[in-house]
């Protein structure tokens, strides 16, 4: 089957290589595949490029998952132009359309215009560069272009939610189609076809579609399911219902990291209650939680469904931590809507707030409260287990952040050290003071968090003090990411051979008067310097829709002190003040943050 004719794929914002097609002048083969069928087998000849023009495929590695290629990617380049096997198998994720560029039709090409060759290669140096560049391999979420929406249960989907997502998509450049939008009976063979080429068709012109399911009519929902990235399953708050028969058939059809949970609450409580439960029997990626007739609760449902949810990523710097909620309510001033939140160590704390739907300057007023009223890390205790007494900041943070974590109206993370198996995790279930404390362990200092599965958690910031790799994970999309920095080297004039022992410091304990030791950065300060060395050395490999908002504390700042958090306060306020003065292009990841400012 020859390409049909379309949109030129270039203009289309999908890879370079999709170049080549045009440049074959029809020298391309159109595929349809089932979900399961394979498209390539790892070992086999690199005969030919594929491009992927509506659905999503899954790559793996002896059976070991490597990556997930969506609409408007490519498959298969590798190994076509270096001559070498193919390194892994690739296997349709759910229905899916792609463009096959045999060698022969390529060389054909390539004969005709010299300068596709050039092409290629410049695209191929591209994006080995890109690739070469990142210091670690990043899980991303899964690419998005065709959702599909059941109930939960066997209750029909809440009264008002499909216009008032039909409302949010459209306002989103995206479409809602039901069975009766669809061409034809997708009951027989042949309305099977029109329907799932209707679909791919709109998926291939650049829409964002949210099929809405028909419980009473299978085909239809079976083929909406077969032909998606994503499930949605809808239901009232209350008491989760039993899993219904249409869930468990969605559940075959997509694996967990492509399921999505929306819990409509008639209004917004003061307080939600009961999502674990909901959780327990419908193990999802995602849940989100709106209000009926809340516009603001449906966009951003479907900020997250397009792929353009807006995060702030908090990094750990103790005291410092206070300038984070003034970058926040500087953002929010200027009208920046945020959806999802995460941090590091004090970040996971100023994080949990803004989940909590608080204000800056309520942060600000809680932050005086715990750490200077009351003193929060300011108790010595005996060093057996660490330098400070953790019992006043365990009470702060249970009164200041009750509830769990799953309860929370926004998406949250807070980011830990796992000695017990030595990894990075992120903490997205249980009581929200709990993921804080384990976030904030900062070794020596304060006693790891113990779970009772027997885990022992430690500062989030001995493994990564900026988690924006964590939130790439989750969502797609533009990120505010805020870390705090020392600005230039700093000297220390100490004489080492005058730091005194233990019997000199013992003896100053009881008698004060005498000689005085040379001034020199306390254990505190020197575990705090630490946690921040690695992000100094680390070279951010951000995302293209990142904004870095480097915090530079001012001069006098001391990363325990908490005495200054207004004037940090007010220093994060007046950085996000310049920052947005400055003119910046529309490609500037500020204006990406700042695109739904009304």
């Amino acid at each position: 089957m020859q390409t049909p004719k379309s949109a030129p794929l270039a203009a289309q914002g999908l890879s370079p290589l999709f170049d080549v097609i045009g440049l074959a002048q029809g020298g391309t083969e159109q595929l349809s595949l089932r979900r399961g069928d394979v498209l390539i087998e790892q070992g086999s000849e690199g005969d030919a490029i594929y491009f992927v023009e509506a659905g999503r495929f899954s790559v793996d590695r002896g059976g070991t998952a490597l990556a997930e290629i969506g609409t408007g990617e490519s498959i298969g380049e590798i190994a076509f132009f270096t001559g070498m096997p193919r390194t892994a198998r690739v296997v349709a994720a759910r229905d899916s359309v792609v463009l096959k560029l045999s060698r022969t039709a390529y060389d054909t090409a390539c004969a005709r215009d010299p300068g596709i060759a050039s092409l290629v290669a410049r695209d191929l140096a591209n994006r080995l560069a890109t690739t070469s560049a990142r210091a670690r391999a990043e899980p991303r979420p899964p690419q998005t272009r065709v959702v599909t929406l059941i109930p939960a249960g066997d209750e029909p989907l809440p009264h008002g939610l499909v216009p008032a997502l039909t409302e949010a998509m459209e306002r989103a450049g995206g479409r809602v189609v039901t069975r009766a939008d669809a061409p034809a009976d997708p009951s027989d063979g042949t309305g099977r076809g029109a329907v799932v080429g209707w679909l791919q068709d709109l998926e291939r012109n650049g829409a964002q579609i949210l099929a809405v399911a028909d419980p009473a009519n299978r085909d239809w929902t079976d083929l909406a399911l077969r032909q998606s990235d994503q499930v949605l399953v809808a239901g009232h708050a209350g008491p989760a219902p039993a899993l219904s028969e249409l869930e468990r058939r969605a559940f075959e059809v997509l694996p967990q990291d492509h399921r999505r949970l929306l819990i409509l609450h008639h209004e917004r409580p003061r307080r939600v209650t009961g999502t674990a439960a909901w959780l327990e029997t419908r193990p999802v990626f995602m849940h989100h939680h709106a209000a009926a007739g809340a516009t603001e609760d449906m966009d951003r449902l479907v900020r997250f469904l397009t792929g353009r949810a807006l995060g702030y990523v908090a990094g750990g710097g103790g005291a410092f931590g206070a300038i984070h909620p003034g970058v926040y309510q500087g953002l929010r001033d200027a009208g920046a809507t945020f959806d999802i939140f995460g941090g590091t160590s004090v970040g996971s704390a100023m994080c949990a707030g803004f989940a909590l739907g608080l204000s800056g300057e309520e942060i600000e007023t809680r932050t005086h409260e715990m750490f200077v009223k009351n003193k929060a890390l300011n108790r010595l205790t005996v060093p057996r287990y660490s330098i400070l007494d953790h019992t006043v900041l365990d009470r702060e943070l249970q009164r200041h952040a009750p509830g769990l974590i799953e309860d929370l109206w926004y998406p949250f993370f807070a980011v830990a050290t796992d000695l017990s198996s030595n990894t990075q995790v992120a903490i997205r279930r249980g009581p929200l003071w709990q993921a804080i404390r384990a976030s904030a362990a900062i070794p020596g200092v304060l006693p790891p968090f113990y779970t009772e599965d027997g885990t022992m958690l430690v500062d989030g910031g001995s493994m990564d003090n900026m988690p924006y790799h964590t939130m790439h994970a989750l969502k797609a999309g533009p990120n505010v990411i805020v870390s705090f920095e020392r600005e230039g080297r700093q000297s220390f004039d100490v004489d080492y051979k005058r730091l005194p022992g233990r019997g000199p410091l013992l003896r100053r304990l009881v008698w004060p008067f005498g000689k005085r030791p040379p001034r020199a950065p306390g254990a505190l300060s020197v575990v705090m310097r630490s946690l921040l060395a690695r992000q100094a050395a680390d070279r951010p490999d951000l995302g293209p829709l990142d904004w870095h908002i480097r915090a530079v504390p001012p001069k006098g700042a001391n990363f325990m002190d908490w005495t200054n958090h207004a004037d940090l306060y007010a220093a994060g306020k007046a950085l996000v003040a310049d920052a947005l003065a400055e003119d910046y292009s529309p490609d500037d990841p500020r204006a990406a943050v700042m695109r739904g400012a009304g």
